[in-house]
């Protein structure tokens, strides 16, 4: 909400639709009003047309670079090769962030654009403005997976292959 600052009416390309941090930007963005194109495997399609999303894009058959363009932003949760590869989506002037784990902001390829990298961390405020979304039903708790600590490289295993939807915890008793 901050750092992209998204307007009403804009578009945004959120990268990696059906985990938590994209799934909750995703009713962030249609909250705000914006168009909502996201990418996933196909599994996940119904679930994110559920939170909103107005395109979904299967990055398993279909190259985003190839069906998205003069995007205002976007929001990359996967990093990597998509992280660079999603400059050539924004149209002049927009903004990108990127929050994948141990991904530090990459300088743009552009001129035209921005890249940014959202501060992350207990602001009361941001905690206070998340709970006021969640209790008016704006937005939603991302699904929640569950494994005992008995199996967490099990766990392990299935978050480092990106094919959890929402999020991991794990029960210690």
């Amino acid at each position: 909400e901050d750092t992209l600052k998204l307007q009403s009416g804009e578009t945004i390309l959120i990268q990696g639709g059906a985990g938590g941090v994209a799934g909750f930007a995703i009713e962030l963005a249609k909250h705000i009003g914006a168009h909502v194109i996201t990418t996933a495997s196909a599994a996940n399609h119904d679930y994110l047309r559920g939170l909103g999303a107005d395109e979904i894009i299967d990055y398993n058959t279909q190259d985003f670079r190839q069906v998205v363009s003069n995007c205002d932003a976007v929001f990359d949760t996967v990093g990597d090769d998509v992280a660079m590869q999603s400059f050539a989506v924004l149209k002049p002037g927009g903004r990108a962030a990127f929050i994948a784990s141990g991904f530090t902001a990459p300088e743009s390829p552009r001129d035209d654009v921005q890249s940014l990298r959202p501060a992350v961390g207990r602001d009361r405020e941001h905690l206070e403005r998340i709970a006021e979304l969640v209790s008016i039903g704006a937005v939603g708790i991302p699904p929640i997976t569950e494994y005992p600590l008995s199996e967490a490289a099990a766990a392990h295993q299935v978050s480092e292959a990106r094919h959890l939807r929402g999020k991991l915890v794990f029960r210690i008793r």
